[in-house]
């Protein structure tokens, strides 16, 4: 793979001296940073890196904004936010927004390294914590609980995607037939799919089961 262009945007000088040295010993290249989301938003449209690293709270302009207008602007330039906040509204808007990635900063630098991958190649990279919760969310443009698969209804979609029966996956997981039933309408309900094949294909599309 080329090198990565990237750029960083955070507040805080010991958070961007941080990112440069781990990009300075990979196959990451920082072309830019800013401190403040105005300018951050600014060299980015100049510069037009590859992927910008966003934090999300920054003063003149917080990440979602500087976000929104770089996408407006150019779909072109992968964005990643790179904060603290696990609230999932933050998560939400961020992606409603053009975001390509959100990640927390307790990341590692493999996984960081492998989201920025990620995104360039046009797919979404999100905390895999937060990242099934968001995703309904966002294709229904609201937040509702009831967007939401439950665990064991996540249980039911693996062993779909596995190609099992229901009766096999009945088997598996000790619950009877009618219930396996039961699950995969309201996992098809939730996925918006009219048929067991198009629901896994959409959730291993957008990263909810691997």
């Amino acid at each position: 793979m080329n090198e990565i262009r990237v750029f960083i945007a955070d507040d805080h000088n010991i958070v961007r001296e941080g990112l440069q040295l781990l990009f300075s010993t990979s196959k990451f290249q920082v072309i830019g940073e800013a401190s403040d989301g105005e300018t951050a938003l600014r060299k980015i449209l100049a510069d037009r890196p590859d992927v910008a690293i966003i934090d999300l709270n920054m003063p003149e302009m917080d990440g979602i904004e500087v976000t929104k207008r770089i996408k407006e602007k150019d779909s072109s330039i992968k964005v990643i936010i790179l904060t603290i906040y696990t609230e999932e509204k933050f998560l939400v808007e961020s992606l409603q927004a053009g975001a390509d990635g959100y990640v927390l900063k307790t990341i590692n630098k493999s996984e960081l390294f492998h989201g920025i991958e990620q995104v360039t190649t046009g797919q979404k990279y999100v905390d895999a914590n937060l990242m099934q919760r968001a995703f309904f969310q966002v294709i229904k443009g609201e937040q509702k609980k009831d967007l939401f698969l439950t665990e064991r209804e996540l249980d039911v979609l693996k062993l779909m995607a596995r190609g099992k029966t229901n009766k096999e996956i009945s088997t598996d997981l000790y619950i009877g037939s009618e219930t396996v039933k039961e699950y995969v309408t309201t996992i098809m309900k939730k996925l918006d799919s009219k048929n067991r094949t198009d629901a896994v294909a959409k959730a291993i599309r957008n990263q909810i089961i691997l």
